[in-house]
């Protein structure tokens, strides 16, 4: 059933996905509570579940690992509308700020009316990028995108549901330009689909089974092809390292049907990298 709607989701434009769920949840926006720091139920596009809770969970695991202090400049990558942002406004103070950048227009331009209006330390930016889930009528692409800010100037950086959403000439970029704008020893946290002996052969079984193989990445959908993108274990760790990065820390999730760990707030795999 979960697939059903899944391919049916696919076969829609991007402006009509966004239509759908706006018209959906109408009714509950129609009387939210418009005085909270939430978008709108019909504009999130950030994934399902709990919006505050999950920008909480990840917030409050960015603190444990991640060596953020109320004064770090922070850069989130695939800003999206907000979900964690909204905690960073709690934590950073005036001395710290927050730059984050989107894909997705009606993204950035929420999160700058309501975010950055109130906290002037928080901007974000709309870069058109093209992407076959979220932006396809964009020319510019992701694998040749220069971020825009001098290098050596992040004390954190962090993507949740990015790169399950590139290919890898963007993956690759990408990675580039985060070793570029971090400074020293500071860390990327990042989410992926990892496929390893495990979650490969979990995943036959699992409402996400990327059975489009690629070589060292697989797609759920040929179709739209950036919906979902999984790497293999062996190629991605080659080639964060060959970055310069130390992967200091995998956290497993279970979007393959793996045994839930103790991160259960985030179904992708988690991965904990820090630049030499």
């Amino acid at each position: 059933m979960v697939k059903t709607i899944r391919n049916l989701y696919y076969k829609l434009s991007v402006k009509q996905r966004f239509w759908i769920r706006k018209l959906v949840y109408y009714p509950t926006d129609l009387f939210r509570d418009r005085s909270t720091l939430i978008p709108p139920k019909g504009m999130i596009y950030t994934g399902s579940g709990d919006f505050i809770k999950i920008g909480n969970s990840f917030f409050n695991y960015f603190k444990e690992h991640g060596n953020i202090t109320p004064e770090s400049t922070v850069l989130d990558i695939g800003s999206g509308i907000g979900r964690i942002a909204i905690p960073f406004t709690k934590f950073l103070n005036k001395n710290g700020s927050y730059e984050g950048f989107d894909v997705v227009k009606k993204g950035v331009n929420w999160c700058s009316k309501n975010i950055s209006s109130k906290y002037p330390n928080f901007s974000f930016k709309y870069i058109s990028l093209k992407n076959d889930l979220y932006n396809t009528s964009a020319e510019n692409n992701a694998s040749n995108f220069v971020f825009p800010y001098e290098a050596n100037v992040f004390d954190f950086a962090f993507l949740i549901s990015v790169f399950t959403h590139m290919l890898p000439n963007d993956l690759d970029n990408y990675l580039n330009e985060i070793i570029r704008v971090l400074k020293p020893n500071k860390k990327c946290i990042a989410t992926f689909f990892i496929l390893d002996e495990i979650s490969s052969k979990l995943m036959n079984n699992s409402e996400k089974n990327f059975k489009y193989n690629h070589g060292h990445y697989s797609l759920m959908s040929e179709k739209v092809k950036e919906a979902n993108v999984a790497y293999s274990k062996d190629y991605l760790i080659s080639l964060i390292e060959s970055k310069g990065f130390v992967i200091e820390k995998l956290h497993e999730g279970n979007w393959s049907g793996r045994d839930k760990t103790e991160i259960t707030f985030s179904t992708q795999d988690i991965l904990i990298l820090r630049k030499k």
